[in-house]
């Protein structure tokens, strides 16, 4: 069974006209009753009260004594006393009151109630004793102005009641409205709240303590929520990032683990040619275009044993590195100089190194060889067109050494070249991956700079965008010396 529903407005004005459709008819039953019998009780009282002062003048006056002073005493009850029949009956003769109605005919005893007899005549019967006359004195009142005053007195209770009834219907709808605003307002916060809307405030303005904690309680639960969608959005974001970061690694680490094992196995076959061939160039008997052709050999296969050592640096433990302080400015100074001898005029290099530098915890070597690598990349980034080659170093967060801070020495690499789009983004630490046509490049530059910046602790970020150019980003964690002692700064 379906239960019915309504407003909270509607629900207080049914109930208040429930109440008084329930008290209002017996508070009227019961108040005309009280009415009526007041009335009825003031008129038998005043009825009474005339037909005993009628007898007593009878009796102590001189009206027996003549049937014109009992005419006029007779007529007198009728004129001042509302009677409409008025008689005197005395040793066997009736004396009737001419004013009276004829319609009467035939008296009775004295009614004992008002409206006994159904016919609208309270009738009254005194006996009179006087000088010996035993008469009796018969009066009949019209109850008719009496009912009149009673109907006209209940008619005006009941519009006084319906008066009453509409100003209390009225008062009700007003209140229940009055009350139920601050709910409605409850209501509609909660459903833009529900619909992602999270920054609205459950405020509401009301005298009544009931609705106002319960506005309270529920801004709190709403900030609790808040809070709670807030922390959940943030730890899923961060799942969703160490996810992909683990991917990424997961996938590298098995390139990673695969190049290093083609690395060996290719490194072997080398060594052979390259020695044997070396072992025939040293005969100077040797004609010169075999020599030639086996020095061509030989480069070649010094060039594949550079691309081997080039995995195996990509492929290179923390703990294989050989980690010392080492000055940034330093390895960048003798980078440029290396690079500036390769890099074409269109390019022009600007360099933006802070003076005061910290030491870092890196291989001096493996550093030089990250800085090539990133301008390298740079450069072949703005290949066929001119372009500004922009190279960094500087201190993060060296003066703030408040909870959560870190500092950092940050060496940034950025070019105006074409940028990369996300997809490429995903992959330009791959080995082997590359962008660049078949036989411009081996796609090992960006994952050998990968795994130089992990052996050194550090961590590389890359900003771009289609058109206007890459920044890549390396932190190294600052080392602070305490004695003799060397302690990286996230330590």
């Amino acid at each position: 069974m379906v239960r019915l529903r309504t407003s909270f407005a509607n629900y207080v004005t049914l109930w208040v006209v429930a109440v008084h459709l329930i008290l209002l008819p017996a508070l009227f039953f019961g108040m005309g009753y009280v009415i009526r019998k007041s009335h009825e009780n003031l008129f038998v009282e005043h009825a009474r009260t005339f037909a005993r002062v009628v007898a007593e003048e009878f009796e102590v006056g001189a009206a027996l004594d003549s049937r014109q002073r009992t005419e006029d005493l007779l007529d007198l009850a009728v004129l001042h006393g509302e009677a409409l029949y008025a008689e005197l009956y005395d040793r066997g003769v009736a004396t009737r009151s001419r004013l009276g109605s004829a319609d009467i005919l035939s008296p009775r005893h004295t009614d004992l109630g008002f409206g006994q007899g159904g016919d609208g005549i309270y009738f009254i019967v005194l006996p009179i004793v006087h000088a010996g006359h035993n008469a009796e004195l018969r009066l009949g009142f019209d109850e008719l102005p009496a009912q009149e005053r009673i109907h006209l007195a209940l008619r005006r209770m009941l519009w006084l009641l319906g008066v009453y009834l509409g100003v209390a219907i009225g008062i009700a709808i007003v209140l229940s409205y009055r009350l139920s605003r601050p709910i409605h307002r409850l209501q509609d916060v909660s459903r833009v709240i529900a619909t992602g809307d999270y920054a609205r405030v459950l405020n509401v303005s009301t005298g009544i303590r009931e609705l106002h904690d319960l506005a309270s309680d529920l801004e709190g639960m709403r900030r609790e929520l808040v809070g709670v969608i807030k922390e959940k959005e943030q730890s899923e974001a961060r799942r969703e990032e160490l996810q992909r970061q683990l991917r990424h690694r997961q996938r590298l680490e098995t390139v990673g683990t695969l190049a290093s094992g083609i690395a060996h196995e290719f490194n072997n076959v080398l060594v052979p040619i390259i020695l044997f061939t070396s072992t025939v160039l040293q005969d100077a008997s040797l004609a010169g275009g075999s020599r030639a052709h086996l020095e061509r050999v030989l480069g070649a296969a010094r060039r594949a044993k550079d691309v081997v050592k080039k995995i195996l640096t990509f492929t290179r433990e923390l703990d294989e590195a050989r980690l010392a302080l080492i000055d940034l400015r330093v390895v960048v100074t003798e980078g440029l100089n290396l690079f500036s001898a390769l890099a074409p005029p269109s390019i022009e290099i600007r360099t933006e190194i802070a003076e005061e530098i910290p030491l870092v915890k890196a291989d001096a070597t493996l550093a030089l060889h990250l800085v090539i690598n990133l301008c390298t990349n740079a450069y072949q980034a703005m290949e066929g067109m001119d372009g500004v080659l922009s190279i960094g170093l500087r201190c993060r967060d060296c003066g703030d050494q408040g909870p959560g801070r870190q500092p950092s020495v940050e060496l940034w690499v950025s070019d105006n070249g074409h940028g990369m789009d996300p997809d490429t983004v995903e992959r330009i630490f791959e080995p082997f991956f590359t962008t660049r046509s078949v036989g411009q490049g081996t796609g090992l530059g960006l994952s050998v700079v990968h795994g130089i910046v992990e052996s050194f602790g550090a961590s590389i970020a890359v900003e771009t965008k289609i058109g206007e150019g890459t920044t890549f980003r390396v932190l190294f964690p600052v080392v602070v010396g305490v004695g003799n002692e060397v302690v990286a700064a996230d330590a």
